[in-house]
Order: C-alpha cells, then sequence, then structure tokens
C-alpha cells in the first residue's frame, strides 16, 4: 500500500487528523488510519453495563469544560454531538458541598473543611480554614502573586529559591512553602496524587480546574463518540482513497524504516487479534496468523502516547534530540472499577453527583447517575457507581488483586432482559476479591455498616502496553515551551509527526490531544483554521514558536506587573469572610 499520509493511532489526535486531512487534501491524497486494537477511541473508551442503557461508564476520558477547552467544544458543536452536564454534586443551592471526605478515619462534608476543628490534619497556622484547591492558590500567590495569569514564557522567566520555577519539582517545591501535614491533606484531600506529584511545578501550580463548581460538560452517548464520529465522517467523505482503505484495524506498528524516493518511509505493521477489550500480538508460530501489512508513505503522523512510541522500531528515534527529550514527560498510572447497583442508596445520604473522596486505596467514588433519572431512561432505579478512580501510588494495590475468579453478580430485578449494547459477561471483567474489597471499602467511606453488593462490575487499568498510563505530565527541567513546539516535527530533515496529549500543554484532556493535532496540520501541512473553530482568546499552543527564547537561569528576570492594583487586590483574602471551599 502507497500512501500519501499514513496516520498511526485511533485515539482522538488520530482521528481528529486524518478527519481533518480526508476533508481538506482527501481529492487529491491517499490518507489511511491504522489502530492497534479492535476499536476507535484510544483512552476514551465508554461502555454500557447492564440493565443502565442511557448511564454510560467512563473507563477513560470523561468530561471537558466549554469554556477552558474550546477545541473540543468546536469540535463537538459542528459535528452536532449532543451533550449534557457531567454535575460535581446536587441541584443549586447545594451543589457540592454535601458530598463526603473520609480522611484519616473522619467523615466530613465538602463544606466542612473550612473549619479547622474538624479537619484531622494538623495544619500550620496560615493553611488552616482551607480546601486543597485554596490552599493550593495560596501557595501560588504567595510564591508570585497572580502567577496563574501570566502566560506561559512569563512563568517560564519566573525564580524561586534561587533557581527558575521550572526546574522545580512540585513536591520540591511545596516541601518549601507547606508544612508536611499541609501537603499530606493537599494529596488526600485533593483526590488526584498526580496534582501534587513531583512533576514540573509550571504547570502543576496553576493547575486548579479541578475544583468542584467548575462546571463540566460530557457526550449524551459517550465520550468516545467524538472519536468514533470524526472516523465514520473520515471513512465517509469523498476521496481518492476508496472507502474501504481508510482504516485498518487490529494493526501495531512495529517498526519504520527510513528510506529515500517519492515514499521514503516503510511501515510494517503487526496483525493483532483483541478479545475481551485485550488486545495482543499474533505470533506467526500461531500459523493462522495474517501477513504483516507493509505500507510506503510519504509523511506519517503518529498520533500516540510516549510509551507507544517508545515501542517502535526505528533508527528514527535515534535522532539526539527526540531521545534526550522523548523521557520529558512522566507517565502516570490510572484505573477505574465501575459498581452497578439495583437502588442508588446514596441518595438518601444527599449524595446526587460529583465525587467523595477519601485517603483509602479506593480514593475518589463518583456518582453517575440512575436510569430513570436519565432522559429518556427506563423505569428502574439501577444505578452506577464508580467505585474507585485511581492514579499513581494507590494503584498497586488493585493491581495486587487483579487475578483471581471474576465477579460473576447477579441478574437484576429491572432491565436484565434490555441487554442492548451492554457489555457481554467477561468484558472488562473484575476479580471477585477486588469488587469485595472496594465495596467494603465504599461502605466505610459512606459511614454505613453493610450495602447490598452490586450486580456488575467492570475494571480497566491504563497501565499496560500500548499506553502506559492514562496520562501524562512534564518532568521538571525541561524546556516544555520549547518541546511542546518541536515534538510535532522532531527531527526536520524526515516528515514524521509526533502529535497528542503527552507533549501538549493541555495534558490529561481531550483538548491537548487535539491542540497539538490542529497545530501540527496548520503548521506543516497547511491546512487553513477552520471556520467553525471558535478560539476566542486562546491559542492552540500557550507560546509562539520555537519557544520563549533565551532564559537567564543565573540572574533573576523581571516580569513587568500590568495592573498591580487589580491584581494585588484579587489574591487578598477577606479574614473576615468565608469564601467557597473547593
Amino acid at each position: 500500500m502507497d500512501l500519501d499520509i499514513a496516520v498511526v493511532g485511533g485515539g482522538v489526535s488520530g482521528a481528529y487528523s486524518a478527519w481533518r486531512l480526508q476533508e481538506a487534501q482527501g481529492s487529491s491524497d491517499r490518507i489511511a488510519l491504522f489502530e492497534y486494537s479492535d476499536r476507535i477511541g484510544g483512552r476514551l473508551f465508554t461502555v454500557t453495563m447492564p440493565g443502565l442503557p442511557n448511564v454510560k461508564a467512563e473507563v477513560g476520558g470523561m468530561r471537558y469544560i466549554k469554556d477552558q477547552h474550546p477545541v473540543v467544544t468546536s469540535v463537538v458543536e459542528h459535528l452536532g454531538l449532543p451533550t449534557k452536564p457531567f454535575p460535581m454534586g446536587a441541584p443549586a443551592p447545594v451543589g457540592a458541598n454535601c458530598n463526603l471526605f473520609y480522611l484519616r478515619g473522619k467523615h466530613l462534608r465538602l463544606h466542612e473543611l473550612s473549619d479547622p476543628e474538624k479537619v484531622p490534619y494538623n495544619l500550620g497556622w496560615p493553611e488552616r480554614g482551607m480546601g486543597p484547591t485554596q490552599l493550593q492558590i495560596q501557595v501560588m500567590n504567595n510564591l508570585y502573586p497572580n502567577f496563574g495569569n501570566l502566560s506561559l514564557c512569563e512563568q517560564m522567566k519566573i525564580q524561586v529559591f534561587g533557581q527558575p520555577m521550572y526546574k522545580f519539582g512540585f513536591w520540591n517545591l511545596l516541601y518549601r512553602v507547606l508544612s508536611n501535614e499541609g501537603y499530606q491533606f493537599m494529596k488526600d484531600a485533593g483526590g488526584y496524587e498526580a496534582n501534587v506529584a513531583n512533576a514540573c511545578a509550571i504547570t502543576q501550580l496553576p493547575a486548579t480546574e479541578y475544583g468542584d463548581n467548575t462546571e463540566f460538560l460530557t457526550l449524551r452517548d459517550g465520550y468516545d463518540q467524538l472519536p468514533i464520529t470524526l472516523v465514520k465522517d473520515f471513512q465517509e467523505l469523498p476521496g481518492t482513497l476508496p472507502s474501504g482503505e481508510r482504516l485498518h484495524l487490529n494493526r501495531r506498528l512495529a517498526k519504520i524504516e527510513l528510506g529515500e524516493g517519492e515514499y521514503p518511509y516503510t511501515l510494517h505493521f503487526e496483525p493483532t487479534a483483541t478479545e475481551m477489550h485485550v488486545t495482543r500480538v499474533l505470533s506467526r508460530i500461531e500459523g493462522a496468523a495474517p501477513e504483516p501489512l507493509i505500507v510506503r508513505a510519504k509523511r506519517v503522523i503518529l498520533a500516540m502516547p510516549r510509551r507507544s512510541l517508545e515501542l517502535i522500531e526505528s533508527t528514527f528515534f535515534d535522532d539526539p534530540w527526540l531521545k534526550q527529550n522523548l523521557p520529558s514527560v512522566l507517565i502516570q498510572s490510572a484505573f477505574k472499577l465501575f459498581l452497578a447497583y439495583e437502588r442508588p442508596w446514596w441518595r438518601a445520604l444527599g449524595l446526587v453527583a460529583g465525587r467523595s473522596v477519601t485517603d483509602l486505596p479506593v480514593r475518589q467514588i463518583y456518582y453517575f447517575g440512575t436510569e430513570a433519572d436519565q432522559d429518556g431512561g427506563k423505569p428502574w432505579f439501577n444505578s452506577l457507581l464508580m467505585a474507585s478512580y485511581n492514579d499513581m501510588g494507590t494503584v498497586p494495590f488493585w493491581k495486587g488483586l487483579e487475578e483471581g475468579k471474576p465477579y460473576l453478580g447477579f441478574r437484576p430485578s429491572c432491565g436484565s432482559e434490555d441487554a442492548g449494547d451492554a457489555l457481554a459477561p467477561g468484558d472488562l471483567p473484575a476479580t471477585d476479591q477486588m469488587v469485595r474489597v472496594a465495596h467494603k471499602q465504599v461502605e466505610e467511606v459512606h459511614g454505613l455498616p453493610e450495602i447490598p453488593l452490586p450486580y456488575a462490575a467492570v475494571y480497566h487499568s491504563w497501565n499496560e502496553d500500548p499506553y502506559g498510563g492514562g496520562w501524562h505530565e512534564w518532568k521538571a527541567g525541561f524546556r516544555l515551551d520549547e518541546i511542546m513546539c518541536r515534538m510535532r516535527k522532531p527531527v526536520s530533515e524526515h516528515d514524521i509527526y509526533i502529535v497528542g496529549e503527552a507533549y501538549s500543554y493541555g495534558q490529561g484532556w481531550v483538548e491537548g490531544a487535539l491542540d497539538t493535532a490542529e497545530s501540527t496540520l496548520q503548521e506543516f501541512f497547511g491546512l487553513k483554521q477552520p471556520l467553525w473553530l471558535k478560539l476566542g482568546n486562546n491559542t492552540l499552543l500557550p507560546n509562539p514558536c520555537p519557544g520563549c527564547g533565551p532564559l537567564d537561569d543565573e540572574q533573576p528576570t523581571c516580569v513587568p506587573v500590568t495592573s498591580e492594583t487589580s491584581d494585588l487586590a484579587a489574591i487578598t483574602p477577606n479574614c473576615e469572610q468565608e469564601g467557597p471551599i473547593q
């Protein structure tokens, strides 16, 4: 197969790249998309559990922020995909204030985090009376007033404690400005260990979008409908390459050979097989394995996370700059466990949506909804709980429970006959011991001696190849302003491009994946910004390329203040007024 452009990776950045290119250049270019598994979506993966046709379980990415994620918002609206709120609490005026925190064996409601007498941490005097988000904002403004509103280039110039802030790991920096109890409180009550990980302080310090008052949206029919719809349109658009030859599933890119001539890149794709959503490479020894697929291409887009790139054999990755900067991001482990119950027992405790947080290994518990409460929902009370949303340090606890007999559950009294597109038994299985341990911790978090067991369970980990983890974070000491620019075309003499969430400014979000893809298409493929893409005051990349220019790491750099009065007023709290706790 000879192609003008080969796009490798069926996640959202690969799906978007193939769709945009087919729409703009498909009449002249032969464009094809290759995916390792049997599905489109990558780390967007929506499943339907038995008895819950209208309450979707998102085992990967699950939401976006309309006013902070303009590319996602624009694409969703352009495609006409129906959305719905992803609430983080009960309807107004209660909001998330009644959601639970179970820390060091003590139960609190969210609003009680403002009471230092109730919080079971020996916080320092200036730390008392603040939730984890407020504490992070205070730290940020202690170090540099209004830091969160500076541009990335301005942030890269800020020096604290004798060195540029971008050279600090966030944990190393917090160690200097917070008590250990304050740090543990931020870690435990924040829910995500990645929020206080030792990643680059520049990107970690202003990352307060996880506030419980933030307004999130999701797609009504599942977040993975975004890449699925993009690929469907990619296949249906007119073009030079026949529609049936554009998408190739169950193909792993094993090797890229560099050559010369009209088609300088030879791509070797190994056949794979997917069973119960687990994909493996087929061995030629097995006899029935298809022949490897050999593709020649003029240009290649690698829409892949860091670990997937590391698994490719090619001298392309021997380039000194690429070899040095491919490891510039941390791979953060993550997994989710969903439990389906016959009743939303949590509603009796005032819990409607959003999350409760604990320092137990389940860490975060999300109330995903009840079937009868959905638009067009079936008339029964089957309800979905994300019983554990884990990252980093607590993931090994659950990895140790992966082996053993699967949790069989039982047939719910309502809805079991209406299977629809529900998972088949055994798909994404959770083990019996995993479910029972998690269920016991859910009982403890909610202060209930016993809760009826769930009728079904789903578990998915993102640690395994080819993903390596759930998302990425920049490492301390790397010039992320330069790397995110150059990583899109890392080796100047080769037309091989890298896009996706990993080396973006929006790591952990679909927005980051689409930002790198769209900026690559505009800068290197000559595509014009589409009329439907409404960026407003935002930009695809946080700084002009190739980066912010020379930084004087030896001498402090002055960053002028543009509106000192309003800036200082905005960060000066009134000690007599209670603010919202996040």
